[in-house]
Parts: structure tokens; C-alpha cells; sequence
């Protein structure tokens, strides 16, 4: 299970890490509320992140495909 941490971080089950802009993912957000939009982040390893009716729902990883997510409290 992917995990979000809240604002703009998102971890994968196979561990990697895809930090966004907080401006870009309230973006997404926005622009989900209609249709499913993907977020790819630029690693060689590149990991996807798919928004629908207004939240962030799954990673799609290349390595062990897609994850859903689950949200975290805040680190420090």
C-alpha cells in the first residue's frame, strides 16, 4: 500500500519517494474533480500518481504496479 504524506509526498510499497510542489498537486486536485489525471514524477524510476474526484487515489509503480494510497499525519 502507497502512503501519502500530506501535503505533496508520496512513497510507494517499493519504497521510492515522489515529492511535488504543494501548488502542482492542489492542481491536480482541482483539475481531478471532472477526470482521472496522472502526475509523473521525473526519476529514471518513474512513478505515476493518479488523482480522481479530487484526491490523490493510487501510485502506479513500474516495478510492482499500482498501490493504493493511504494518507499519513505529517513528519516533522
Amino acid at each position: 500500500m502507497a502512503k501519502l504524506i500530506y501535503p505533496s509526498r508520496y512513497i510507494c510499497s517499493c519504497g521510492h519517494v515522489s515529492d511535488f510542489c504543494e501548488n502542482t498537486v492542489n492542481e491536480m486536485r482541482k483539475m481531478s474533480k471532472r477526470n482521472r489525471v496522472l502526475l509523473a514524477d521525473s526519476e529514471r524510476n518513474e512513478h505515476t500518481i493518479a488523482f480522481e474526484k479530487g484526491s490523490a487515489v493510487e501510485v502506479l509503480c513500474p516495478t510492482i504496479g499500482p498501490n493504493r494510497i493511504i494518507c499519513l499525519p505529517d513528519e516533522d
